[in-house]
């Protein structure tokens, strides 16, 4: 099973590289005998011949020059994501699947169009825990967002809706992006680390009927439950205090 981490070196940001490494873990847990290629802006991509991509956060430089690199894979991409590839997008490389980005100096970049939101980025920062509801799953998942200000515009369907911390945009709750099996969020954390049912729903997609068969992992899967469990009972008791304040 062939995995990966696109733009490993510039998109990057808060421990993102673990998100592949947690997926391999996962998946070999299962039986599977995972590779993770990492390839980077210049670098020869054929889409076809992997299984699952994974794309982290960068600062909006980064942003930018994976947006002008990755445009030269426009048309394979929108073909892949149709047939049905895997893709895990974190932090502000889902925005990267919209129609454009417009920085904080007013310069608007053309992004992929697969989705019809546009990003509009500004000087200030949103960011705080956020404890959300996923459409997918019933268990909820936890993270930290950190976007640039103002957020996207565009009557889309979103995944997730915080019941803590921000979403989208200064007017909404919901936030990420889903189209087939492209999955797309501000969560950050890194975010397959910070939650087992999230992880375990994309091996689940990968490697359907599959079960964890071998002890590969076993003190990463320990202590990500437990930190995951704390940190979600930590979080809700937040909430609840913000939901009784205001």
């Amino acid at each position: 099973m062939r995995l990966l981490h696109l733009y490993h070196d510039l998109m990057n940001l808060y421990g993102d590289w673990a998100n592949i490494k947690a997926i391999g873990l996962e998946l070999a847990a299962r039986g599977a005998v995972p590779s993770i290629d990492c390839i980077s802006v210049g670098g020869e991509i054929d889409f076809g011949k992997y299984d699952f991509v994974y794309i982290g956060s960068g600062t909006e430089r980064s942003q930018k020059a994976c947006i002008r690199d990755i445009m030269r894979c426009k048309a394979e991409l929108k073909e892949k994501i149709e047939a049905g590839l895997h893709i895990l997008a974190t932090g502000n490389a889902h925005e990267i699947f919209g129609n454009s980005i417009t920085d904080a100096q007013g310069e608007r970049h053309e992004a992929l169009g697969l989705l019809d939101f546009e990003t509009i980025q500004n000087e200030s920062r949103v960011t705080g825990d956020c404890v959300c509801r996923a459409s997918f799953l019933p268990d909820r998942l936890i993270g930290f967002i950190n976007r640039s200000g103002h957020g996207q515009e565009g009557a889309i369907d979103r995944p997730f809706t915080c019941e803590l911390g921000p979403g989208a945009n200064d007017s909404s709750k919901a936030e990420g992006i889903l189209l087939n099996n492209l999955l797309g969020t501000y969560m950050t954390g890194p975010v397959l680390v910070r939650n087992p049912p999230l992880l375990k729903y994309i091996a689940d997609a990968l490697y359907p009927g599959s079960a964890r068969v071998s002890s590969d992992g076993d003190v990463f899967f320990k202590y990500q439950e437990a930190a995951y469990s704390i940190a979600l009972q930590e979080l809700s008791t937040r909430h609840r205090r913000v939901g009784v304040r205001s």
